[in-house]
């Protein structure tokens, strides 16, 4: 599935949403720049809020790599990636 972000400059970025991890009650968007190379990093966003009925969310962006790595993990462990 693809979506259009907005960046904090007001820019619209196309990605690919992989997975939805859940940890410690928040859910969190495992994307991927779907114009992105293979060398292209995942980006991984906290779901805010969510409107299904209209196919729109919000997210934030993360600080905290610790976080970011257990999430990343977890994603990896789900759909069975290798290093």
């Amino acid at each position: 599935m693809d979506s259009n972000l907005t960046d904090q400059d007001g820019n619209s970025v196309r990605f690919e949403l992989l997975d939805i991890v859940e940890y410690k009650e928040d859910e969190y968007a495992v994307l991927y720049p779907a114009d992105g190379g293979d060398d292209e990093p995942v980006h991984i966003l906290r779901i805010i809020s969510e409107n299904l009925d209209v196919n729109e969310a919000e997210f934030e962006g993360l600080d905290d790599d610790e976080l970011i790595d257990t999430i990343y993990q977890i994603f990896r462990e789900r759909n069975d990636l290798d290093d």
